[in-house]
């Protein structure tokens, strides 16, 4: 990875831009007993690291990037990058050793839960021909502005009940596995060493027992309310005698 140092000059009404000579971040690495140690909480383990730390413009003039080199204790070299200059070299390489779970949550979330489908768009809105870069309020009269504070609102609203429901099955996986797995409706050949049934997996075993639980349910369930107060609405008309 390269990069290089801004430099801006004035001539004028006209302001040029200069590039610097470029610099190899691969050659700011110093031998591990010249660095800064520390030792973090990594992967569930904790771990020895050796870092340094920079601050380098990297695709903005105005704008300066937290560049941390990292050293493990098996020579693996990674580099860092942080927009928060206030935060330590430890800080930052503990921030992305909590990085790999979230980016697998973030991708469960969107390939079993469907959690980012949600679609920005309202009627009220002009037709884009692109995704807007900044979707600023005061661009709108102040009528849209409430309908998208509400479209907002609804959106985040949406993520925020797939991760609840990420978390149960997670919870269901490791709280109650051999009953996860009984009612599995499908054939594994051979099963984890572990015993541990995935987020699909358990999924797959409440979707397998929806008809049965529903059945059952009792009528001061909240769910069963909600459901009768769905059919209600659909099957008598509001005019109707029995509506009251």
């Amino acid at each position: 990875m390269q990069l290089s140092l801004v430099v801006l000059a004035s001539m004028g009404h006209r302001r040029l831009r200069q590039w610097g000579s470029n610099i190899k971040l691969c050659e700011l690495f110093a031998p591990i007993e010249l660095c800064n140690q520390a030792s973090v909480w990594l992967y569930g383990q904790s771990m020895k690291v050796y870092y340094q730390c920079f601050e380098f413009y990297w695709d903005s003039p105005k704008v300066p990037v937290l560049f941390v080199l990292t050293q493990l204790p098996s020579g693996k070299r990674i580099i860092l990058l942080s927009s928060d200059l206030s935060l330590t070299g430890t800080e930052v390489i503990e921030a992305y050793g909590w990085r790999f779970k979230i980016e697998v949550s973030f991708r469960t979330i969107l390939h079993l839960l469907g959690g980012f489908s949600y679609r920005f768009w309202l009627k009220s809105m002009e037709r884009a021909a692109k995704w807007p870069q900044n979707l600023r309020l005061n661009d709108y009269p102040q009528t849209i502005q409430t309908q998208i504070s509400v479209k907002v609102e609804s959106f985040e609203r949406f993520i925020n009940l797939n991760a609840i429901a990420l978390g149960l099955l997670q919870v269901l996986a490791l709280e109650m596995p051999k009953t996860i797995w009984q009612h599995f409706p499908l054939w594994f050949r051979s099963l984890p060493k572990h015993g541990y049934p995935t987020e699909r997996i358990v999924l797959l075993a409440l979707q397998n027992q929806l008809e049965a639980n529903l059945s059952q349910s009792r009528p001061a369930l909240l769910l069963d309310k909600l459901l009768r107060a769905k059919i209600r609405h659909f099957l008598v008309p509001e005019n109707s005698d029995l509506a009251a």
